[in-house]
């Protein structure tokens, strides 16, 4: 596994589409910021691809959630469920 290999296009589409959902569906500040990334786990029993998505907002503690699955799979629902437990 290349740590440092750029992203395909379609998997920056879906990232930057994740994104967007999560900026739409959290009341975040202009200030406030969000990355979206994909690991892989060679574990035994963890699933192969997670998307992560961290969230950074002025004067609250940073917060990190996991989706297990890859970006191009991720559907809008499962960043609302995000949003249900940012709350």
């Amino acid at each position: 596994m290349d740590l440092f290999a750029k992203p395909s296009d379609a998997s920056r589409e879906s990232i930057s589409r994740i994104r967007g959902w999560v900026q739409e569906l959290i009341d975040l500040a202009p200030n406030d910021r969000v990355m979206v990334t994909t690991l892989r786990c060679q574990e035994p029993g963890c699933p192969p691809v997670e998307t992560v998505i961290a969230i950074w907002r002025t004067g609250h503690a940073a917060q990190q959630f996991k989706i297990y699955k890859a970006p191009a799979d991720v559907a809008r629902d499962d960043v609302a469920v995000v949003r249900s437990a940012e709350r």
